[in-house]
């Protein structure tokens, strides 16, 4: 018999299990050049592999059952599923130095999706069926907590199990990875429902401005009396410039692998209003409805513009420079708050990361 490694074990029992070695039926390096992705793309990690099949597959999703049959016994939609990513496989598809030997390179764990909220439920199917069509590295399932966790919120997210990498001796590792459905809700709202559309065009992310609103949304608050904790750890200079708040505490803003991914963005685009290039006008657009998402992006941004020794951590003088040059730049076209907040003015009820 072939060996078997077992992914999960349910609470009522079901056990979730793979034959191994894993297998793949598609060379996900063709699936990149077929989609257009730039050839920089570090496809070394699993999750970047696993995105590119996914995201073809969802573009192919109303051909599936044909060209599948075994694995789609009907059609997983009737168009085309634009899905989108965010988070560091996005930044890594638009950012060459955030990739393999760049400066700014980092790990990622997972792949983030954001899908049309009318066709969250045929991605969520298509991925439960990805390993039939695909191969078995492809496999996700849903868990009792997964159908749980999609019950309660009724459409706007979607969650599955899936195997995330494979481990020394081609052992697979899982994970919890969400699909959310038009907007990304964290400490901030942002809604990216007209991303959709510009899918190509954008290389199958949320697109540039999204991506710097993504990552910028981040703030916390912290207590005045733990500072010394955060030199500990080299990260006192994400106390963001901000004396309004309350007396006893210090307002947080990103944190290292979302500042790489913001520098990262900067250092290879600059601004305009060009293809490849970061847009102020969209961003104004999109910060001039919300004064508190204005508020947090602004003060990320400006902490970093005045800071280019931290950003030394990580790349040359010289590109610090461009990086810190090109966020001033957009910073002049973006709305100013005059509004001051002595309380949280973002989302409280998200899990908060611990310092370390």
């Amino acid at each position: 018999m072939p060996e078997k490694a077992i992914l999960y074990e349910d609470v009522d029992g079901t056990t979730y299990e793979v034959e191994l070695p894993l297998t793949s039926n598609v060379d996900p390096e063709e699936i990149r050049e077929e989609l257009g992705v730039p050839s920089y793309v570090d496809m070394s990690y699993f999750p970047m592999k696993s995105a590119m099949v996914s995201i073809w597959a969802a573009l192919n999703a109303k051909e599936l059952h044909k060209r599948y049959p075994e694995a789609f016994k009907k059609r997983v939609s009737k168009k085309p599923i634009p899905v989108l990513l965010f988070g560091g496989a996005a930044v890594k598809i638009h950012c060459k130095d955030a990739n393999d030997r760049g400066p700014l390179s980092r790990k990622i764990k997972d792949t983030d999706y954001i899908v049309p909220k009318k066709q969250g439920l045929d991605f969520y199917k298509l991925l439960l069926n990805m390993d039939r069509a695909f191969g078995t590295c492809y496999k996700s399932f849903a868990t009792m907590n997964d159908r749980r966790f999609i019950a309660w919120r009724h459409g706007e997210r979607y969650r599955v199990t899936t195997i995330e990498g494979v481990a020394e001796g081609g052992i697979p590792m899982v994970g919890v990875m969400d699909i959310l459905c038009d907007r990304i809700d964290l400490r901030h709202e942002i809604n990216v429902k007209d991303a959709f559309e510009r899918y190509k065009e954008n290389l199958y992310t949320i697109g540039l401005e999204y991506l710097i609103l993504s990552k910028t949304q981040f703030i916390m608050d912290y207590p005045k009396e733990n500072l010394d904790k955060l030199a500990e750890y080299g990260q006192e200079y994400r106390v963001l410039p901000y004396s309004y708040y309350a007396d006893d505490k210090v307002v947080l803003g990103m944190e290292d692998k979302d500042v790489k991914d913001v520098c990262a963005i900067f250092l290879d685009h600059s601004i305009g209003n060009g293809i490849g290039e970061i847009s102020s006008d969209k961003l104004r657009k999109v910060l001039k409805k919300d004064q508190k998402l204005a508020l947090t992006t602004t003060l990320n941004l400006a902490n970093l513009a005045e800071k280019p020794d931290v950003l030394k951590r990580w790349v040359k003088k010289s590109e610090a420079a461009t990086i810190t040059d090109r966020i001033q730049a957009l910073l002049k076209g973006l709305p100013k708050v005059d509004k001051k907040w002595d309380k949280p003015w973002w989302n409280t009820a998200v899990e908060t990361p611990v310092i370390e």
